[in-house]
């Protein structure tokens, strides 16, 4: 292969690999988030609420966590996402996984409980949000801003970095 093939070649890979590893994972980004209430399956706070409804939490930024519990990419986006609630959690972040198989919940709260995940899981057992939200590959996590819109999606593991700095910009 001569120098000048080698150097497309690279250069077409360069540019898929960017493609794919887009933060721009969603249909939605810059679109309001669709509405959705869903029941808080598995790590409820004492006396907190049962169902958790999206328009309910306008003017908050709001991070959602699209999941399944054979996913293993999912397993390793918990602890980035434990860490970011941690960090965010006095500026009034609000972090949600959301399920989406139809399992009973026993077993999404055993799930919930082996990723070790810090804040709620909503269910979406028939998956009507997911369909909603076009959400194709677990996980994915979108950022909902104070107004509503979707202002960022990833698929896969997260850059902590730079969902930390989606967040960031969503509360400014």
């Amino acid at each position: 292969m001569r120098w000048g093939q080698w150097f497309v070649t690279a250069m077409v890979g360069v540019a898929l690999y960017a493609w794919m590893t887009r933060g721009n994972a969603s249909p939605l980004m810059g679109e309001p988030a669709p509405d959705l209430t869903l029941p808080v399956a598995a790590g409820a706070e004492p006396g907190g609420p049962t169902k958790v409804t999206l328009s309910e939490l306008a003017g908050q930024v709001v991070v959602l966590d699209f999941w399944a519990s054979w996913c293993g990419a999912c397993r390793r986006t918990t602890p980035i996402l434990n860490d970011l609630h941690e960090e965010f959690a006095e500026r009034g972040v609000a972090f949600y996984a959301v399920n989406v198989e139809p399992i009973d919940r026993q077993r999404l709260q055993a799930a919930h409980a082996a990723f070790g995940t810090e804040f709620p899981s909503l269910h979406d057992r028939a998956g009507t949000v997911q369909r909603r939200y076009a959400i194709e590959m677990l996980p994915t996590v979108l950022v909902v801003g104070p107004d509503g819109l979707v202002l960022w999606a990833s698929t896969g593991v997260p850059s902590k970095m730079r969902l930390r700095g989606a967040i960031s910009d969503a509360l400014n």
